[in-house]
């Protein structure tokens, strides 16, 4: 009932009239800054007056900053104007949930900005010129980046290389201030607090330190968790009262969700709590104690969990954790604490320390990224394999006492995996306002399109069509067809080349088979024909490749962005257009889907690949009032997510009639449909 209350309360301030539909007046103090790109920033921003209201709850939002001008530094109090958008996510298998974890950062909106109003310096609280100091001395050293995510908890500088060698060889976590920094420097404290003799020095000095150490990393929700529960140790530790594990586990979850329920939705916080949780098991139940046994229990007990979260698994995780926590707990990690411990009092020396570091990490880091690239550790597991995975490591669920209850989850995923859609299938991907479709057989794959790439370096590539190729098990494409060389059609198009085999290329290559009406091929059961265009007219919008796949029975026609002159022509070729399913021409454009091309093709299915609350407002009013007057079913993929259709006979059968998932992805809905109970 509290999250429910929570959650009304944090998100009332999206009921605004028209906060949506227009440019708004925001103003507001910058809380973090993450740079993206030489002339890019995102700014998680906690928002004072919106058009000069105050507002209560203050929302935070996410900016994203473009342009040459300087953003505005942490702490700092700007105003700004900004055009707002709901935390609303690609919605694909296999895609990072951006509307979840907005939320489960407490963001409940975001838009973008090119400059400030007007802007007011701000000295800075004492941790943020402590974090400015700590960056201008180590300015000139390599190995800025990793000093920063282990000192102040800002990784924005590690690049996509570097995540790929922490991600491959499973050590993220050493790199996130959490649990083993905070601990560790708890027990630094203790240690040396012991010498006092006094139990209550001891204590205090500890706690002092890991409060200290939380500060400076700017108290991160990682690190909140890893307090909170250290905090709650020593109280008890202090007062000589003794805590089961388990109850201080869960006494931590319930101040935590009682203080943000939103933390639910943030993966992190079950990935500490249920490594916690693991850690108990381990020493607890299977008696292990030394080091290379606690490994061994936290890899395998959080294997289910790393598999599901992350899509794979990284086989040389459990001996390189061996070799490094000892190695970042006896030594890096309390030369970094003493190195920022002597900032201020000896500065001198505090940067001798850094450059030390410096030397160990360079060293380290292009080892580690030698061996990440040497032997690829990270193996890409499909859906098919986490499930049969899964089966196996919770089969063992037997043995345990009074775990037995537990069997059906195996149960539930055998059912799955027998049950799965087989045929040919057809998903139309969410790929915001773009076009990627996804044609499969078996495992052969057709893919038509490849969606956008921005400045910013995100691109449909690698946040959708891989993900959802992994996800498939699917390793090579037989065909790559791009319609034509507007960027969101054919943005990924020389990136997905380099990075999967491809058997055929079509349309819009330097070096493949251009479209040409009349041509055609047969791909297994299913028969690709070219229906567009007979000439290239110079015109990019109708020199499209439209593309008709059928088995015989059923069918579906891509139109790419052909317009109201193209459709004309290509009716006027007498060429059979028929189809069950449609991909509206030009995402829905009312300058496209003509009333004679509708009836010709005379589709069950159109589904206009159109991004949530997109600029141009596609698909446009009259466009989907003429399907609806045919009696088409009509799907749009901003708001619906992937659409995925199934081969069912002679007609197509649609898997997932509403936009899936928990209610973060539906506010849009929320917002505009009803509420009995206001």
């Amino acid at each position: 009932m509290w999250a429910l209350c929570y959650s009304h309360w944090q998100l009332n301030w999206l009921q605004t009239p028209t906060l949506f539909e227009r440019t708004q007046l925001v103003a507001g103090t910058v809380e973090t800054i993450q740079p993206k790109g030489q002339s890019a920033s995102r700014l998680i921003v906690r928002l004072k007056t919106l058009n000069g209201q105050a507002l209560s709850p203050q929302p935070r939002v996410l900016l994203s900053w473009y342009g040459e001008q300087t953003p505005p530094r942490v702490g700092e109090y700007f105003q700004t104007i900004t055009r707002l958008r709901l935390p609303h996510g690609l919605h694909n298998p296999g895609t990072f949930d951006s509307a979840r974890w907005l939320l489960g950062q407490g963001i409940s909106a975001r838009g973008s900005v090119t400059g400030t109003l007007t802007q007011q310096a701000h000295s800075g609280i004492k941790r943020t010129r402590l974090v400015r100091h700590i960056k201008a001395v180590t300015d000139d050293l390599p190995a800025q980046p990793w000093l920063l995510a282990l000192s102040i908890g800002d990784r924005s500088g590690l690049e996509s290389r570097d995540w790929a060698m922490l991600r491959g060889l499973g050590i993220s976590h050493l790199f996130a201030i959490s649990g083993l920094h905070i601990g560790l420097v708890a027990g630094l404290g203790l240690l040396a607090g012991r010498l006092s003799g006094n139990r209550w020095i001891a204590t205090a000095l500890a706690a002092s330190l890991a409060l200290g150490y939380a500060w400076l990393a700017g108290f991160s929700v990682p690190t909140q968790r890893a307090l909170l529960m250290l905090l709650l140790w020593l109280g008890l530790y202090c007062w000589g009262r003794f805590w089961s594990g388990r109850r201080i586990v869960l006494m931590t979850m319930m101040l935590l969700l009682a203080a943000n329920p939103w933390l639910a939705l943030d993966y992190g916080f079950w990935l500490s709590i249920l490594a916690v949780a693991a850690l108990l098991v381990t020493t607890g139940w299977l008696g292990g104690r030394r080091l290379w046994r606690l490994q061994v229990g936290l890899t395998v007990l959080l294997l289910p969990l790393v598999m599901l979260l992350f899509g794979g698994v990284s086989w040389l995780s459990l001996p390189v954790n061996l070799v490094l926590i000892p190695l970042f707990s006896l030594l890096l990690i309390p030369l970094l604490l003493l190195a920022s411990l002597l900032l201020l009092p000896a500065p001198e020396l505090s940067v001798w320390v850094f450059s030390l570091l410096n030397a160990l990490f360079e060293p380290l880091i292009a080892g580690l990224h030698w061996l990440n690239d040497s032997v690829s550790p990270w193996i890409w597991l499909s859906a098919h394999a986490q499930g049969v995975g899964l089966v196996i490591l919770l089969l063992p669920l037997a043995l345990l006492p009074r775990a037995r209850g537990l069997l059906v989850l195996p149960g539930y995923i055998l059912c799955w995996l027998l049950l799965s859609p087989s045929g040919w299938q057809v998903r139309v991907l969410d790929v915001g306002q773009g076009l990627s479709v996804l044609v499969t057989q078996d495992k052969q794959a057709l893919l038509y399109d490849t969606g956008n790439r921005f400045n910013s370096g995100f691109n449909m590539a690698d946040g959708v069509i891989l993900p959802l190729l992994r996800n498939l098990g699917i390793d090579k494409l037989e065909y790559l067809v791009v319609s034509h060389d507007d960027q969101d059609h054919s943005g990924n198009r020389d990136y997905l080349a380099h990075t999967l085999p491809i058997a055929h290329r079509w349309g819009a290559w330097s070096d493949g088979q251009h479209c040409r009406a009349g041509q055609q091929s047969h791909w297994g059961e299913l028969t690709l024909t070219v229906l567009w265009p007979v000439n290239i007219s110079g015109h990019s919008n109708n020199d499209s490749c439209v593309l008709h796949i059928s088995d015989g029975r059923l069918s579906v026609l891509l139109t790419g962005d052909i317009e109201a002159r193209a459709e004309q022509a290509l009716l006027a070729t007498g060429q059979p257009l028929a189809a069950k399913l449609l991909l509206s021409p030009h995402h829905g454009s009312n300058s496209s889907s003509t009333a004679a091309f509708i009836d010709t093709v005379n589709p069950d299915w159109v589904v206009h690949t159109a991004g949530f609350g997109n600029r141009w407002g596609f698909p446009s009013s009259e466009v989907m009032a003429r399907f609806k007057q045919q009696g088409v079913g009509q799907i749009i993929t901003g708001d619906q997510g992937m659409v995925h259709l199934v081969a069912d006979g002679s007609r197509w059968r649609l898997v997932q009639r509403k936009r899936p998932g928990a209610w973060y992805h539906k506010l849009n809905t929320w917002l505009n449909g009803p509420k009995p109970l206001e």
